[in-house]
């Protein structure tokens, strides 16, 4: 086989059913017979050609295998597998002058070596089909803190000291992968220290304040020179885009703001602002800008801690953006969220890119439009000045900036006004007298669950003793939320079994358990009131109230965890940007933030599948997909979406059948290469795992590997052919190459392409083991459709997986035949398969 060094450790561990075939939840007889046919048969052949050197006389290089057992075999028993695995697939073994197997008597015993190494780690991960009691992970622990407290975290991550989660499978909330370590419990109490410090500080009412910027904006070191000649920094000038490599004028920071707003809250930033030389004379290619599109005018937060505040910074989403009109400076407002020490920082969201190569070339290139003085200049400084004063460059003029804040709410927007207190204190005032009633309602609310007298006993008594050692009673109320924080109630998801049930009676699922396990399915955060109430009312067993909470939660904007999280694991979404693409050869892909767009359109499309309730096939088959203006120029489709409005993303149909679907998403084409080429291998590797759910075993040790689409596809197909003239590796690159060589015609960020760099032509035909044939990768989508069972099966695997937060195992097979089953006739609509999910046993028992 072909080794790639790509494969991730333990694809070959995911669900194999082939070990264990269910009728209606009983287990298949003759197939144990046949398990224990093949045990022997493998035993036997290992006794004809191999115990001569490795048997009990004689145990070359330390290996005996007279003694292999097939039953419960442990790690050495793996390791040791694997090895003969290995060696045979490669020839290796029987030595040359040994009597050698038939070509079908060295699969039959690979395979069954293979389905041994498979049947124990499927034993050894096995947690008995429960959820093994599971803490938040890192992305729900901060929605959880976000919704908690009525918090706005696009300045404030109290998770960034946190260790990286472990993902099983590639999904991140499987219980018994999410360890917990004494680092990550130091950083639960760093966390809850900053939180507690945040939220005391907003406590104190801050002024309205104003503050009026004009006349005085030295921007960055390499462009002050320039700026001071030009315009004597009456002007903050935008050129780059924010993800420019080496940016000037990518930030607009305000530094006579050094400190930064006083308080958290909202702000109102008005700012007199015109595009300039939309109309430039020069090659708007070589700039990389599109001037045909109004000029985006952005903000993100700049931390005034920070030395250099025109550069990229750890943090800095962006908090609003106006479109801005032609005709000369005028005012523009936006309301955005600052934290305290913040400043705004603007930004030219579709400015050019690389502005600073620019200069020297634009100079000799255009000397004509330049005054007679400046003309022969040369070296970047000068030529710079030159451009900036005398030139055309496309750019955003900033001529004042006006800020104030933090904002008065107002008289109708009372809910949100109250939301930081109600967050804090419970829903209710503070009693500064007794604050146990505060404290048990936000305890509640954060433990999701009713609490103890125990629990409340603990809390009160550290309240008490804070208060005995100077502490004022907020201060003390402070210090038990930060117990809260830490505690276990908090940090892991209830058990679902009902500790209240009787012993007389079955064991039932906790109420409380059923709505975290639904809200962190499908919101990846805590439960909101309307769910815990009927949580409190035990009303949650009843199928009706369920699949109105389904429907209900699947329309709010928090649906957006389930989004994220999902497809990250489905998908390896959470790899994009691991491998970032070659900035020279892939501009694209930062000059118009494409990392962005290609995971908002997958996130788009999976939201429309749920919102439409269309069939889950659509991941194979559907025409359209969700582009904005830049997705779209990448897809040569550019025409199909309207400039005035480029930045947002709409349905796009396509006529070309290699788009639309899962197969043509950028964010899965991008993903599946390694920022500089591709390789059908992987790609085909990946189509198998997550398209078909069929994991293909590693690649023996020993394989060299070879360089991927830098051969060419003539080169690259005839080493592939030669490759499979091993009959065992054969075994799955019979499976693997057709489909990947379809994917094939696209590059490593998902644009179409018709040939390689060295000018080779893309073959993108294939042949699959049942002998279908396909000319490219429309045809293949369509074969794929055609066997559509075995995606929708995998699909509900996964999904199912996801709820439930652990690997599903060989006696859940049942289970998803079921939910394949209950939405079949209808063509498998994919908010049917949620509420399918959730209304089923599994997600509802102990």
């Amino acid at each position: 086989m072909l080794r790639l060094g790509a494969w991730r450790q333990g694809v070959w561990r995911q669900g194999v059913w082939g070990l264990v075939v269910l009728l209606v939840g009983a287990i298949d007889l003759s197939l144990v017979d046949a398990e224990d046919a093949s045990a022997v048969a493998t035993q036997s052949f290992l006794q004809q050609f191999c115990v001569e050197c490795h048997g009990p006389e004689l145990q070359e290089t330390d290996r005996r295998f007279d003694q292999l057992s097939f039953v419960n075999v442990d790690a050495d028993g793996q390791l040791l597998m694997q090895d003969m695995v290995d060696q045979l697939t490669l020839g290796d073994m029987p030595p040359e002058g040994s009597d050698q197997p038939s070509t079908q008597q060295r699969q039959d015993a690979i395979d069954a070596l293979q389905a041994a190494i498979r049947s124990a780690d499927i034993q050894r991960d096995s947690t008995n089909r429960r959820t093994i009691l599971r803490r938040l992970n890192r992305r729900e622990y901060l929605n959880t803190i976000r919704d908690l407290f009525a918090m706005d975290l696009s300045m404030f991550d109290p998770t960034l000291s946190f260790p990286a989660d472990n993902r099983s499978e590639n999904l991140d909330n499987v219980g018994d992968a999410l360890t917990t370590s004494s680092y990550l419990l130091d950083g639960y109490l760093e966390s809850a220290e900053a939180i507690v410090e945040k939220l005391m500080a907003r406590q104190t009412e801050q002024p309205v304040q104003q503050w009026h910027f004009k006349g005085n904006f030295p921007q960055q070191p390499e462009l002050n020179p320039a700026h001071s000649e030009a315009f004597d920094y009456r002007y903050l000038c935008l050129y780059d885009c924010p993800h420019a490599d080496r940016p000037e004028g990518a930030y607009g920071p305000l530094s006579e703001f050094r400190t930064g707003v006083p308080s958290d809250g909202l702000y109102e930033i008005r700012v007199l602002a015109e595009s300039k030389n939309r109309d430039t004379p020069y090659d708007t290619e070589k700039l990389r800008i599109q001037v045909d599109e109004p000029f985006r005018l952005g903000v993100v937060p700049g931390d005034t801690r920070l030395a250099e505040q025109h550069t990229v910074q750890p943090m800095q989403t962006q908090l609003g953006e106006v479109l801005l009109r032609d005709g000369g400076p005028q005012w523009y407002s936006m309301t955005i969220p600052l934290d305290r020490g913040y400043a705004p920082r603007f930004t030219f969201q579709n400015g050019m890119f690389a502005v600073r190569d620019t200069f020297v070339r634009l100079t000799k290139e255009h000397r004509d439009l330049l005054p007679k003085s400046v003309q022969d200049v040369k070296g970047i400084f000068r030529c710079r000045k030159a451009i900036i004063r005398y030139g055309y460059l496309p750019h955003i003029r900033i001529h004042e900036v006006q800020i104030r804040g933090p904002l008065r709410p107002q008289a109708e927007d009372q809910e949100s006004r109250d939301a930081a207190n109600f967050a804090l204190f419970g829903g209710v005032e503070f009693d500064e007298a007794s604050p146990e009633s505060n404290l048990r309602l936000l305890a509640e609310r954060a433990y999701r669950r009713p609490v103890t007298d125990e629990e409340m006993n603990r809390l009160v008594a550290l309240m008490e003793h804070q208060v005995s050692k100077g502490r004022t009673k907020l201060e003390a109320y402070g210090d038990a939320i930060k117990a809260v924080l830490c505690s276990p109630s908090f940090l892991y998801l209830q058990p679902m079994l009902d500790q209240d049930a009787k012993p007389e009676k079955p064991a039932s699922a906790s109420q409380h358990a059923i709505a975290s396990r639904l809200s962190y399915f499908l919101w990846a955060t805590m439960p909101d009131e309307v769910l815990r109430k009927d949580a409190d009312e035990g009303r949650l067993s009843d199928p009706n109230v369920l699949r109105h909470h389904v429907q209900r939660m699947l329309k709010d904007p928090r649906r957006q965890g389930l989004l994220d999280g999902f497809l990250d694991g489905w998908l390896n979404l959470h790899a994009l940007g691991d491998q970032p693409p070659d900035r020279r050869a892939f501009r694209d892909y930062y000059a118009d933030d494409l990392q962005h767009a290609m995971r908002t359109e997958t996130q788009t499309f999976f939201g429309h599948l749920i919102d439409a309730n269309v069939s889950v096939c659509d991941w194979l088959t559907a025409d359209y997909s969700f582009l904005n203006r830049d997705l779209a120029r990448l897809y040569g489709v550019e025409d199909l979406v309207e400039k005035e409005t480029g930045h947002r993303f709409r349905r796009v149909q396509f006529s070309d059948g290699r788009r639309g679907g899962l197969l043509g998403q950028a964010s899965v084409l991008t993903v599946t290469a390694n920022g500089i080429e591709t390789s059908p291998v992987i790609r085909g590797v990946w189509m198998l795992e997550n398209v078909l759910g069929k994991p293909t075993p590693p690649p023996p040790d020993d394989v060299p590997a070879i360089d991927p689409d830098v051969r060419g596809a003539k080169s690259i197909r005839e080493l592939l052919d030669k490759h499979r003239s091993s009959p065992a590796c054969n075994q799955c690159h019979r499976k693997i190459d057709p489909l990947g060589f379809a994917m094939e015609a696209f590059d490593p960020i998902g644009r179409h392409r018709s040939r390689y760099e060295n000018g080779a032509p893309i073959d993108g035909s294939g042949k699959l083991p049942s002998g279908e044939t396909f000319a490219d990768i429309a045809e293949l989508k369509q074969l794929l459709y055609n066997r559509k069972e075995f995606f929708v099966r995998h699909f509900t695997h996964r999904l199912l997986s996801y709820a439930l937060g652990r690997r599903l195992e060989p006696l859940d097979r049942p289970a998803v035949e079921s939910l394949v089953n209950s939405v079949r006739g209808d063509d498998y609509p994919t908010r049917d398969l949620i509420e399918g999910i959730v209304l089923g046993d599994l997600f509802t028992r102990p």
